[in-house]
């Protein structure tokens, strides 16, 4: 979802009546914060963020917030207390970013609160809780069957009504986010400026002024403070301690290792090797560092996947920036230029490639509508026997997408539909379907004999660096 989708849901939750309960749950290093406080706006609204002190004093905190609103002289001395005087206070919508910080303070931190939001949910009070979060899981511990969030009616019961929390996922920005916070970089600048930055708001400052997005790269690594040499594993140490079998396997994975086998010859066997890094990469999935993208047409329950770095900027840093890493931190301003030259810049073409094809299933996904005439319902990975399809797609028409990505440097080939043909008979996916696309991506053009076979065959379409990174506007 894009992020002004993401908004654009939020402002419908906030604008509905009655008590609401909402996680806001954003990927390792996403604050979802700003996006909900976008959503949010009004003049009945608190946004706390915990002071991480001990449980009283962060209590406190948040009834000095509140005190402007509260019905009571002297606050209450527990969290239950607290929460329950907020159907008083209605209208009120708080927000609360990171409330992990007020279970760690007090284990019976999310007890209270739900014991406290029954009475709230009960009072039909128009009262919305905002809970921002760093993390995806909350929302489904929240909603878990023994959650005390559940009223004590549906607990002696199969629940039947709404869960008590909606859930509301933050993922990695799509490049046309990245347009829309720099909207100077456009075709090649921005898939190339989303291929390097990625689509975390935290590495965005650096385009700031003018100048490319290499120029962009260059100051994060070059300049003093050299603000991306360290940013992500600063962020995998402060949420795992100790790094070393995580980065083995996120350099691994980023460095083309896709499946278990890859990761085995990469990590290597024994002890300590790919067998044992089973609950380190669930563990890298679960705070959303590595995705597994699964066959469009794999079966319920199949565990056929293929792993892959989740932010395009972070699969660049552990490929190509971590193996300099000490010689960058170390060497001397004019030697550290020497290493941009010779290590990093080589690099940024294979990143733009490694990010393509999720670069082409983001536009499937929000921006193909003004050529192909309607967005993706689903839109991922197809690979079998005999065939291998980096992007496919069924549309909202109906329409089945086949694409091939061709990695240039040179125009794409008039070559490239006989394979793609040969491998779209091959698939079951989308058999019996009247219309079956053949898209063809490239960043590098098109050779004429290419151009006039699309121009001839409806089923063909040729999608370039131009479409791709459309503007946000037109696809919005």
């Amino acid at each position: 979802m894009l992020f002004y989708e993401t908004v654009q849901r939020l402002r419908a939750l906030a604008d509905e009546p009655g008590p609401l309960l909402v996680s806001v749950e954003g990927r390792l290093g996403h604050s979802p914060l700003p996006l909900v406080q976008d959503a949010t706006g009004s003049e009945r609204r608190v946004v706390y963020i915990p002071p991480s002190l001990t449980d009283r004093d962060n209590r406190m905190s948040l009834a000095v917030r509140l005190a402007p609103l509260a019905p009571w002289v002297a606050p209450p001395d527990d969290w239950r207390g607290l929460f329950a005087g907020l159907a008083e206070m209605a209208p009120l919508t708080l927000v609360i970013d990171r409330p992990g910080a007020l279970a760690d303070a007090n284990r019976g931190f999310w007890r209270e609160l739900g014991q406290a939001w029954n009475a709230v949910r009960a009072s039909g009070a128009r009262v919305h809780l905002f809970l921002s979060s760093q993390g995806f899981g909350l929302g489904d511990r929240l909603n878990a069957p023994d959650s005390s969030f559940w009223p004590p009616a549906a607990r002696v019961r199969a629940p039947a009504a709404r869960a008590p929390a909606r859930v509301v996922r933050l993922e990695v920005g799509t490049h046309y986010d990245l347009a829309a916070a720099v909207p100077r970089w456009r075709g090649a600048d921005l898939l190339l400026g989303w291929s390097i930055l990625g689509g975390l708001p935290r590495t965005w400052a650096l385009t700031a002024g003018r100048g490319s997005p290499t120029a962009a790269l260059r100051r994060g690594l070059l300049r003093r403070g050299q603000p991306l040499v360290d940013g992500p594993l600063a962020l995998l140490e402060r949420v795992v301690g100790k790094v070393n079998r995580y980065a083995a396997i996120l350099r691994a994975v980023a460095s083309g290792a896709e499946d278990w086998q890859q990761l085995s010859s990469r990590v290597g066997h024994g002890p300590g090797g790919v067998g044992a890094a089973g609950p380190y990469l669930a563990k890298l999935r679960d705070i959303g560092l590595i995705a597994a993208d699964r066959a469009l047409d794999a079966a319920p329950g199949g565990r056929r996947n293929r792993y892959r770095l989740s932010d395009p900027h972070e699969a660049l840093w552990w490929s190509a920036l971590h193996p300099v890493r000490p010689a960058l931190l170390t060497a001397a301003p004019q030697d550290r230029i020497t290493i941009w030259k010779a290590r990093v810049r080589p690099a940024l073409r294979r990143a733009v490639l490694s990010a393509l094809p999720i670069i082409c299933r983001n536009y499937l996904r929000f921006g193909c509508e003004p050529v192909l005439g309607a967005r993706a319902r689903t839109a991922g990975p197809l690979w079998g026997s005999g065939f291998d399809f980096p992007v496919a797609a069924t549309l909202a028409n109906g329409a089945i997408c086949y694409g091939h990505i061709h990695p240039g440097p040179a125009p794409a080939p008039a070559s490239i539909l006989h394979e793609l043909d040969r491998q779209v008979r091959t698939t079951r996916y989308g058999y019996g379907r009247q219309a079956r696309l053949r898209l063809v991506f490239s960043l590098t053009g098109f050779e004429r004999d290419l151009q006039r076979m699309a121009v001839r065959d409806a089923r063909v379409w040729l999608i370039g660096a131009d479409e791709l990174a459309a503007e946000a506007r037109e696809v919005w």
